[in-house]
């Protein structure tokens, strides 16, 4: 038996780590994500963990850190972005855990500042995906503009999982666990596939026949 603590938590966060990689939910540029399991404790992802490790990970790669992001648990370097997932979970009572990620479908949308519209049942109810002001990666001022989205949108993030772009970087989602933060991330990834497929195929003569 491992003496780690939260090991069952952290097993499942290689897990969905692993997915993540294999289903292109992120890429090497990046990617990380955080789970709240007790008051005043975090469970969060090392750096590099796209770049260097590819998402592969043990238990023991994970890092448990407080709100002050001090390291409890764990050798690893603490990523950058802790911030930004910290102040959302400590914050957000319904919050807990975020997922920071370069989703492929996603990415052309990052890179254009567009917002990825709802359109599937899967993300009824929470409207467009937005955007933040194009903000340098790894600063203070990141965390502080995605945290300033949740909290615009607080109502509605506080009842269900919710998903934001930082141009030119990728997207932050939440959920009140670590699955349904994963399966918002899935369901904004096909909501942009569908709306990239859907403006070709607007494109296309409505009298053209293919065969």
């Amino acid at each position: 038996m491992s003496n780690l603590s939260y090991y069952e938590m952290r097993v499942e966060m290689c897990r969905i780590a692993k997915q993540m990689w294999d289903r292109r939910l992120t890429n090497a540029a990046g990617g990380n994500f955080a789970v709240r399991v007790d008051e005043n404790r975090i469970l969060i992802t090392p750096s590099l963990m796209s770049e260097r490790l590819h998402c592969e990970m043990q238990p023991s790669d994970l890092l448990l850190i407080d709100y002050e992001q001090n390291i409890l648990e764990g050798t690893a370097k603490l990523s950058r972005e802790g911030e930004m997932h910290v102040d959302i979970l400590k914050n957000f009572k319904n919050i807990g855990a975020t997922i920071h990620a370069h989703p492929f479908w996603c990415m052309p949308y990052v890179s254009q500042a567009r917002p990825i519209p709802n359109v599937t049942e899967a993300t009824m109810g929470r409207g467009s995906v937005g955007c933040i002001p194009y903000t340098k990666a790894y600063t203070p001022q990141l965390a502080e503009n995605v945290y300033r989205y949740f909290e615009e949108h607080r109502e509605l993030a506080e009842r269900k999982p919710i998903g934001v772009i930082l141009p030119l970087h990728g997207v932050v989602v939440s959920g009140p666990d670590l699955w349904l933060a994963y399966s918002m991330l899935e369901r904004i990834e096909c909501d942009a596939f569908c709306g990239i497929a859907h403006d070709i195929v607007a494109q296309v003569p409505p009298d053209s026949v293919l065969g």
